[in-house]
């Protein structure tokens, strides 16, 4: 039992690690999402979205109802490109591309909140 109550603790504390390493080095890109709603697979709960950063692919699954091939903006940390989180209240039409490397928040083609993105991802990591 207290092996359990441990690793609970330690998965706090490394998704709030995470969380701040996030805000700290954010850097966006756009993420789509590549499945319908499932319940249970290999992956998990919800959907499965992936995106690019230099040229490498990045695939999760978030417990979130979001429409197959919809496009999503994306905060990921610039130094370790797989911890990232999609921010689901900036969905992006077909037509934007983010660069190889991502955004920089003020390189954003569409104005963006900061202060709402910092607030959802701390309450959502």
């Amino acid at each position: 039992m207290g092996i359990v109550a441990l690793f609970i603790v330690c998965c706090y504390i490394w998704s709030g690690i995470n969380s701040e390493r996030l805000l700290k080095y954010a850097k966006y890109t756009d993420a789509t999402v590549v499945s319908e709603w499932h319940h249970k697979n290999n992956t998990g709960i919800g959907v499965d979205y992936e995106y690019k950063v230099s040229g490498r692919k990045h695939e999760f699954t978030i417990n979130l109802d979001l429409k197959k091939n919809g496009k999503y903006l994306l905060a990921y940390d610039s130094l370790k490109p797989g911890n990232g989180q999609i921010l689901e209240m900036y969905p992006l039409p077909e037509n934007i591309r983010a660069p190889e490397n991502g955004w920089h928040l003020n390189e954003l083609p569409f104005k963006a909140d900061r202060q709402e993105i910092l607030g959802y991802i701390k309450d959502n990591k």
